[in-house]
């Protein structure tokens, strides 16, 4: 099938249900709506202005405010914390394909004995005391960790914990500000879920088509096609069967050489996408869905986006947390904002537009004061800060 870079753009950007473009979800029951209709909501600790999945759903729900989500994953639990993308809030529904895929985790990745023993120690106390949290061990053994360098600085149970989570020995039960607390899964999981077992041939195949409805149009370059952890071979196998079968339809986009594909139920809303408001701007998180592949907002949107979190600061193009500003179905350009809590402001440090025009800088300014309102602080200008 032959589509336009017009008309990728404009399904991609409706499947967003940006609440900017006329979206229908309000809040707490909004956020169960959005967190399963998207699939995946990238979970990410740093905070500038805002964490990355509070922006996602501020977007997307009206009357949107981060207790909302804490109230999905912990306590109605309609949502769990898992890897997909990365750390994501996930639809609790998804559970047996996930708990698969960290059994498989278990049998695959072997920690350190350091890890290995403070993770029996830490899964007894689990058991015997309820939920516990890394701060609840005193230790001083240290072991190396993701983020170390050169010197091991990680505390053994907090490797222990995060390697129980990442193999579904301990599921995340709350939140203390970013400490979190792990249990068992048979206490956080409905019985019924809980027992629903799933083989390798179910599971690859609900991770498939759960990754390509999530993307709605996606490329095989991706690293993480398919949100499964297997040689490339295997994943376009299994895209092919779903070709030939014709629950998933490939495409050619006019002036674009990756090939895309699109899930079949998706072809009504691509073929049809919901009209797009040019009114109201759209900050888009850093790790939102749309963002997901940067090769595809160069393809259909013509727009370079790297998230420079990670550069060193000699090496910044733009800034530390700088991320990109849709007007309509354009990316018009990058904003940069930054919190003071103490002191009750909200920033505008740097906007940089491909398209500088009264009506964006408009659209800018009142998306800057409504994030300002519900971020609670007082807004101020480059020239104030």
């Amino acid at each position: 099938m032959k589509i336009t870079r017009e008309q990728a753009r404009s399904f991609m950007v409706g499947r967003q249900r940006y609440q900017a473009h006329g979206g229908k979800w309000q809040g707490q029951e909004g956020v169960r709506e959005a967190i399963r209709f998207l699939g995946a909501v990238q979970i990410d600790p740093i905070n500038v202005y805002e964490r990355n999945h509070h922006s996602v759903l501020y977007n997307r729900v009206a009357g949107y405010r981060p207790e909302m989500l804490e109230t999905e994953l912990y306590t109605t639990k309609s949502a769990f914390e898992s890897w997909c993308n990365a750390l994501c809030a996930v639809p609790m529904e998804q559970y047996p394909y996930l708990a698969y895929k960290m059994r498989q985790n278990r049998a695959s990745y072997q920690p350190s004995p350091e890890v290995l023993d403070a993770a029996r120690r830490v899964l007894s106390a689990i058991a015997d005391h309820g939920a516990q949290a890394s701060r609840n061990f005193v230790t001083s053994t240290k072991v190396h960790g993701w983020w170390d360098g050169a010197v091991s600085k990680t505390k053994a149970e907090k490797a222990a914990l995060d390697y129980l989570h990442y193999t579904g020995q301990v599921l995340i039960s709350s939140r203390d500000g970013q400490h979190r607390r792990y249990d068992l899964p048979e206490r956080i999981v409905s019985p019924a879920l809980f027992a629903q077992e799933v083989d390798e041939a179910e599971y690859r195949l609900f991770m498939l088509e759960r990754f390509l409805i999530a993307y709605g149009l996606s490329q095989t370059g991706l690293f993480r096609f398919g949100w499964l952890e297997t040689p490339k071979t295997n994943a376009t196998r299994l895209l092919k069967s779903l070709l030939d079968s014709g629950r998933v339809t490939a495409l050619e986009v006019e002036g674009v050489k990756r090939k895309y594909y699109c899930h079949a139920s998706l072809l009504p809303e691509l073929m049809s996408p919901p009209s797009i408001s040019e009114e109201d701007a759209v900050f888009v998180a850093p790790l939102d869905n749309l963002l997901w592949d940067r090769d595809r907002l160069v393809d259909f949107f013509g727009f370079h986006y790297r998230w420079e979190v990670y550069v060193p600061a000699a090496k910044r193009v733009y800034g530390y947390y700088v991320v990109p500003v849709l007007l309509g179905e354009r990316l018009v350009g990058r904003i940069e904002l930054k919190a003071n809590r103490e002191q009750g402001l909200l920033a505008v440090q740097n906007l940089w537009l491909d398209y500088d025009t009264t009506k964006v800088r408009d659209a800018v300014a009142r998306a800057a004061a409504e994030l300002a309102d519900y971020l609670k602080l007082r807004l101020i200008s480059p020239e104030q800060s």
